[in-house]
C-alpha cells in the first residue's frame, strides 16, 4: 500500500515539489513545465508511478489492459452475475 500524504504537493509530469503549486482547492498548476490537472487526479498519478514505475516516461501503458467485468442483477436469481449469464436466462421466448 502506498501512502496519499503530500502525493498532491509534487508535479506528476517534472517531479518539481512545491506547496505553492496546488493553487486552489481541486486545481494543481506547475510552474516548471505549465502542467495544469486537478490537484486529485495528480496525486494518483504520483501513486501510480511509485507502484507501477514506467522507465519511459512519456508512455504509460503498463502492458496491462483493463477489462472491467460487468455486472448485473438477475432477477430471476435474485443476485448479481455476468452480464453474459443474464442475458441468456432473462430471454423472452
Amino acid at each position: 500500500s502506498v501512502s496519499e500524504r503530500d502525493t498532491s504537493k509534487s508535479c506528476s509530469a517534472c517531479g518539481r515539489t512545491d506547496d505553492r503549486q496546488r493553487v486552489e482547492r481541486g486545481l494543481y498548476v506547475c510552474d516548471d513545465c505549465g502542467l495544469v490537472a486537478n490537484a486529485d487526479t495528480n496525486g494518483a498519478e504520483n501513486i501510480r508511478q511509485k507502484v507501477l514505475p514506467n522507465p519511459r516516461r512519456e508512455d504509460r501503458d503498463n502492458g496491462w489492459l483493463a477489462q472491467p467485468a460487468v455486472r448485473l442483477f438477475d432477477r430471476s436469481e435474485g443476485g448479481f452475475a455476468p452480464r453474459e449469464q443474464v442475458a441468456q436466462t432473462n430471454r423472452e421466448p
